[in-house]
């Protein structure tokens, strides 16, 4: 069993020994509604549980006097606690209160905890009942996380980062960062690890190369698996690696402009990069240059093209001290592809029936209009074989149906209201056609949207 430590404000372990003995002779016996000559304490049995668990505490088989019970106040004490807890009265106050019948407290460290209860009333306070709540650290051991790989530079710090190291019982952590291996040319060891006990030490390489990095975690009864960090260290400056994407073939309807993406290049330094685009070749009467491009610093930039035929791009990146040697990529705008027909698809037919209330005085019948109707019109299923991106319109003749967004694949429209009778069903046909285009090629697809307008007798 842990040990633990009396608070230094208690009375003489004498004392404190008398009061056990004075408990442990009282007879204890449910609230049965009779009357006593004093209320008894029962603080309940004792209790295990893991560590990072909450432990709750029951004096629900204490006895208050039943003549006294409204005025029975329940009194809990920490009488000790293991010697690394910070624990005192306020953690059971702080989530429930210390003068509660139930109350309960969230253990910090593995060991005894031994907590007393005392019921006093305006006429006569109980012997205290003790509870010993012994905590365990759990049978899992913590986790080790060193955080990411780092790069960087003799001379400078490299802080490491191991806050996401973690208990599984939610006991806290001890930290222990070893040097598992350093370059040949490295003179250092763990001891040249800053703040090797912390959750965030730092080193400071002495030469380039690769210096790995260990950290063990401890909940004070077990230690974790290591976690290896590797700290990559280069001072001599190595030049980036442009890489301007993959070249594309478009069909006679390309994106114009079409996007590039040097998004792939890289340093092998881990240093920020620019880009600089430029137009090596065009077809043969292109005007375009590099003002073609909306950005040609972006690592993304849009091209307009002005004639079909083949636009050959580089780029080249820089690390703020070295220009990357050329990559080339090549876009190639088919005038002479087949561009095949695009397939509308408006959806299926809709039917839309409304009613409005209608009612009798006199042998008069008066109804209300049938109000606004909305209707959902999805051209989604359109496709064109080719990919090409489509435009989209939306009509209706009649006026009858407003198109919220004509434009849009996937759009609304609303029927207006209209005056209703209890002796004919006022019935509209209406037809919506949806028009898709690709760059050259039309097709179109017409639904009909039937609408009835009805009164009912109330």
């Amino acid at each position: 069993m842990s040990s633990w430590t009396l608070p230094r404000n208690r009375g003489a372990s004498a004392a404190c020994l008398a009061l056990v003995l004075a408990a442990c002779n009282q007879t204890k016996t449910a609230d049965s509604g009779a009357a006593c000559d004093a209320p008894v304490a029962n603080a309940g049995a004792d209790l295990s549980v893991a560590l990072g668990s909450v432990a709750e505490l029951d004096a629900s088989a204490s006895t208050a006097c039943d003549k006294l019970r409204d005025g029975t106040v329940y009194q809990w004490a920490i009488e000790g606690v293991p010697p690394d807890s910070a624990l005192d009265i306020s953690a059971l106050s702080e989530n429930d209160s210390a003068d509660a019948v139930a109350t309960r407290f969230t253990p910090d460290v593995p060991g005894d905890y031994t907590l007393s209860l005392v019921l006093n009333d305006s006429a006569r306070e109980s012997s205290p009942d003790f509870i010993v709540v012994r905590v365990s650290a759990g049978d899992q051991a913590p986790v080790a996380d060193c955080g990411p790989d780092l790069t960087g530079r003799i001379g400078e710090a490299m802080v490491l980062d191991g806050s996401a190291s973690a208990d599984p019982e939610g006991a806290s952590l001890s930290f222990n960062w070893t040097m598992v291996e350093a370059p040949s040319c490295s003179a250092l060891t763990s001891d040249n690890i800053y703040n090797g006990s912390g959750d965030a030490p730092s080193v400071v390489p002495d030469c380039d190369g690769i210096y790995m990095v260990g950290l063990v975690v401890s909940d004070g009864l077990q230690f974790s698996d290591p976690d290896i960090c590797y700290l990559n260290v280069a001072t001599n400056n190595r030049p980036p690696i442009a890489n301007a994407g993959e070249s594309v073939e478009f069909g006679v309807c390309s994106d114009n402009p079409f996007q590039l993406s040097g998004y792939a290049s890289y340093d092998l330094d881990g240093d920020e990069l620019s880009y600089r685009w430029s137009v090596l070749s065009a077809p043969a009467g292109s005007a375009a240059t590099e003002d073609a491009f909306d950005d040609t610093t972006s690592p993304e930039p849009r091209f307009v093209w002005d004639v079909s035929g083949t636009y050959v791009f580089q780029l080249q990146v820089s690390d703020g001290r070295t220009w990357s040697p050329p990559d080339v990529v090549t876009f190639d705008v088919d005038a002479e592809a087949l561009n095949r027909r695009p397939i509308a698809n408006a959806g299926g037919d809709l039917t839309v029936a409304v009613t409005a209330d209608c009612e009798s005085a006199s042998y008069v019948v008066t109804c209300e209009d049938c109000e606004d109707a909305t209707i959902d019109l999805d051209g989604s299923a359109t496709f064109d074989p080719d990919g090409d991106r489509l435009s989209y319109r939306w009509t209706e003749s009649t006026g009858t149906i407003r198109i919220t967004n004509p434009f849009g694949a996937v759009t609304d429209g609303t029927i207006a209201g209209r005056p209703a009778t209890t002796s004919t069903v006022t019935t509209l046909d209406i037809p919506v056609s949806l028009e898709v285009s690709d760059c050259g090629i039309s097709d179109d697809d017409t639904i009909t949207v039937r609408y009835t307008c009805s009164g009912v007798l109330r």
